[in-house]
Parts: structure tokens; sequence; C-alpha cells
């Protein structure tokens, strides 16, 4: 053990209630639209028509990996943390083509913001 290890005490690793709270939401909210997405695809294309069954697909896709991502990143691995990043981006991306207008599309983005701030204080316990 080196000397600036005795020196310094240990961090805990603190979720706290909030972030443990949404980490759960997206577990949640993730897999059941995931399954509803690649469960139904055709349900989903009926109430929103600019969506194909292949968007419907995809999305389906992200929201299985998005779940991941969230085991990951409470886990406390970094991976989980930057794939949401790339998730939400492409998220937006698809919102755009869908239809649902620039500033709809950015409320897909508060989640990215919410894992932002509720992990920047917290890096250190990221691996």
């Amino acid at each position: 053990m080196e000397s600036s290890e005795v020196n310094e005490p240990m961090k805990t690793k603190n979720r706290g209630f909030w972030f443990s709270a949404f980490l759960i939401l997206m577990l949640t909210a993730n897999l059941v639209t995931g399954i509803a997405y690649l469960g139904n695809p055709d349900a989903i294309t009926q109430l929103i028509p600019a969506m194909t069954n292949t968007i419907v697909t995809l999305m389906g896709i992200v929201a299985i990996i998005n779940f991941v991502l969230a085991i990951l990143i409470w886990n406390w691995k970094k991976i989980g943390i930057y794939g949401i990043y790339v998730s939400m981006a492409l998220a937006f991306c698809m919102n755009i083509y869908i239809g649902l207008g620039f500033f709809g599309s950015l409320m897909g983005l508060i989640g990215g913001v919410i894992i932002y701030f509720a992990t920047k204080n917290r890096w250190e316990h990221f691996s």
C-alpha cells in the first residue's frame, strides 16, 4: 500500500436517493418501451404514421440498449454514461426524422442532462 493511500480516507460510493430513483425509472421505462416497440411495432405505426416498422424496431433496440446502459451506470461504469450520451443523440436524430420537431426532440435530451448533473460530482467512483 502506498503512503498516499494511507493518508486519504476511503470515499464511499453514494448514489443518493434521486439518482437511484432516476436509474430505476430508466430501467423500467426502457424495458417496457423496448418490449412494446419490439413486440408490436404495428400498433406504434398506427399511432404515429410517420414511423415505419423499421424505425419502431430501431427505437425498440435503442430502448433495450438504454436498459443495459442504465445497468452499467448503476454498476459505476463510465461506458454506460458515454453510451447514454450516444443513444440520446441518436434518439434526437430519430425524433427529428419522424417529425417531432426541434424543440420536441430536445425534450428527449433531458435524461442525458440529468445523467450529466447526477454523475459529475461522483465521477471518481466510475471505472
